[in-house]
């Protein structure tokens, strides 16, 4: 079998590919660590807990706390994904080894090599020993479909509408339009009971002759309800008739989201059909090992190639981007940007890694994506 025929040919676009390979920078010996283990990550409980990083409070800026937590959340579960796929592609090749005689301590990770390097790297040697002398390996599959939750992207887009301002909101209204709970003095009308002077129609009043109930005008005094137009003191959940900007989806924010989604996505199992020219014994554990563990192979290169490669570069500029906005954000912004960024790089390279460990034993054996 030529090393042409060997290739491996799939059916999502060379350019994608190239692209998984190219925006990561890969490092022989270097493996994905837990992420309690990055630099910073105490300072960032949000980053390692398992609970929800969108709902914490990372700073008093309502939109920049938006873009800390989406970003914190898509570390955290590309982190999850890298983790997940550095497992089972060096399980799948270890076990491809074990079954087709691949010596053990070739398949452990050493100095130079990570695990699915070194698992994958010495399978794919095998493979290509065992297919000489015009032995062929044909190996054809549908690939997996990932699919997305898209109640999750609700979630996360939701979260990143960010409200206006109660401050915007009555430095942007005319006061005569202006409305809300008043924590002071109310010099406007009054929707409940007035407590004080009434220039208008009281309902009720006390001993000293001061308004007690709902008074039909204007109220100087406290107000236990809607205060409208004038108040000596602070707007509580402000309301404007006329127009203020609305909460609007920040890009950045939405950009993480779709992010997390996708590195969550469930995929279905690719279908494959591995045939042999041989009845040799070597080749029939062969062909019998890649059909229960080739697939595993096959959807890490789709998972990681194709279908997160974008987000995986957007990550890694928005990590660049968001370190250049954190001036007055406070400490735990910065900490936990820090150290998301770091967790998004030391993935990113995990993810290019085990992508080509995959790939190189799909290769081997000349395995080819069909449509379907």
């Amino acid at each position: 079998m030529s090393q042409t025929s060997r290739a491996l040919t799939v059916t999502f676009a060379a350019a994608a590919v190239a692209g998984a390979c190219n925006f990561l920078s890969s490092g022989a010996g270097q493996t994905t660590t837990n992420i309690a283990d990055v630099a910073g990550v105490i300072a960032c409980p949000a980053l390692s807990s398992g609970g929800d990083a969108l709902g914490v409070k990372y700073t008093a800026k309502a939109e920049l706390n938006a873009k800390v937590g989406a970003f914190v959340q898509a570390a955290k579960d590309l982190h999850r994904l890298a983790m997940k796929w550095e497992a089972e592609v060096t399980s799948a090749c270890r076990k491809i080894g074990g079954d087709i005689g691949v010596n053990p301590a070739a398949m452990q990770a050493n100095q130079n090599a990570t695990a699915p390097q070194a698992a994958c790297g010495a399978v794919a040697a095998k493979v290509q020993g065992l297919l000489k002398g015009g032995v062929k390996i044909e190996a054809s599959y549908t690939p997996p479909k990932c699919d997305v939750d898209a109640s999750a992207r609700a979630r996360c887009d939701g979260r990143c509408k960010v409200d206006v301002d109660p401050g915007e909101i009555v430095a942007q209204c005319t006061p005569a339009k202006l409305s809300g709970r008043c924590q002071g003095t109310c010099k406007g009308q009054c929707d409940g009971r007035c407590s004080g002077q009434c220039n208008g129609n009281c309902a009720v009043k006390d001993a000293q002759g001061r308004c007690a109930g709902k008074c039909e005008g204007t109220c100087t005094g406290q107000c236990d309800a809607t205060c409208h137009a004038s108040c000596q003191g602070t707007w509580q959940a402000p309301k404007c008739e006329g127009h203020v900007t609305p909460p609007k989806v920040d890009a950045d924010c939405k950009a993480s989201c779709e992010a997390s989604v996708k590195f969550s996505a469930q995929c279905t199992k690719p279908k494959l059909e591995v045939k042999s020219s041989s009845e040799a014994q070597a080749l029939g554990k062969l062909v019998t090992s890649l059909s229960a563990n080739l697939p595993v192979l096959i959807a890490a290169q789709v998972k990681l190639g194709r279908d997160i490669a974008g987000e995986v570069q957007t990550l890694v500029r928005l990590g660049g981007e968001l370190r250049g906005k954190l001036q007055g954000a406070g400490e735990q912004a910065i900490a936990c940007v820090t150290a998301a960024a770091s967790a998004v790089a030391t993935a990113s390279v995990s993810v290019n890694v085990s992508f080509k460990a995959s790939a190189s034993v799909s290769g081997a054996v000349g395995a080819s994506g069909r449509a379907g």
